[in-house]
């Protein structure tokens, strides 16, 4: 599910007991990270709450919100020896339980109100939204899915020279495969000539797949010439094209850096 349906989904929940709510900045790309400090600090922000609603004379909130601390705190600390960079825990006293893993960082916060608390969320949707990224180098496109930092899915597209036609593949691109490695002398000149025609005939597969996804934007990275040739080929969109070298990176690392562009 699309995290704009959970945002769709989590402001329908209405919370008589409480709903938990917590943001954790968790990647172990830092020194404190490294050393545990997510851990110390679940373990306070749950504590002042906790502390909280045992003087609040509600004992029927302060119930729930301890059977929700506990569910929260297996959920996470489940995640230890392969943390993602940061998540969200949304756990209501109706029995809604939501764990997401993001690769993007948030704001620790710590909540319990009547409803679950999703401002942070709202805000990365708009900055991280669902996207697609198109890795051009001749003969090979490369096209990537992305949401909030994660590839969600990926394809490739090689130039057939026998059926002139772009050979799909799903998933991260074949080894020993693609259309570049295949007669690259030979072809070479042939694709040239026939670039625009051909550019065209993708750019209209990857548009219609955009159409049917939703993706809010579409990204070209490749050489200066190349992704100028393809964004002629499109019609419904006016996409961002990276300017960087980044044809040798991995897919979670491009992600990564054009993300980087926009912070």
């Amino acid at each position: 599910m699309s995290l704009a349906k959970h945002l769709e989904r989590f402001k329908q929940i209405q919370c008589e007991n409480g709903c938990l709510t917590i943001y954790l900045q968790t990647g172990k790309t830092s020194t404190d990270q490294q050393k545990g400090e997510w851990k110390i600090r679940l373990k306070n922000g749950l504590k002042k709450l906790e502390e909280y609603l045992e003087v609040s004379d509600n004992q029927t909130e302060f119930q729930a919100f301890k059977k929700l601390k506990k569910q929260a705190e297996q959920q996470i600390l489940a995640l230890s020896t392969n943390m993602p960079k940061s998540l969200v825990f949304i756990g209501s006293s109706n029995g809604d339980i939501h764990l997401q893993k993001l690769q993007v960082p948030v704001e620790n916060e710590f909540r319990w109100e009547k409803h679950p608390v999703i401002d942070q969320l709202e805000t990365l949707e708009e900055k991280y939204p669902l996207s697609g990224i198109v890795m051009i180098k001749k003969t090979d496109v490369h096209t990537v899915e992305t949401s909030l930092g994660e590839v969600i899915e990926e394809k490739q597209y090689s130039w057939d020279v026998e059926s002139e036609d772009w050979k799909e593949y799903v998933g991260a691109r074949p080894q020993g495969e693609t259309g570049a490695a295949l007669h690259r002398e030979q072809y070479a000149d042939r694709f040239d000539a026939n670039q625009q025609r051909w550019f065209k005939k993708i750019a209209q597969k990857i548009e219609k797949e955009s159409k049917q996804k939703q993706w809010s934007t579409l990204h070209l990275v490749g050489s200066p010439d190349q992704t100028s040739e393809f964004a002629k080929q499109l019609s419904t969109h006016d996409p961002k094209i990276s300017k960087r070298n980044l044809a040798k990176l991995k897919s979670h690392e491009i992600i990564k850096e054009l993300n980087e562009e926009v912070v």
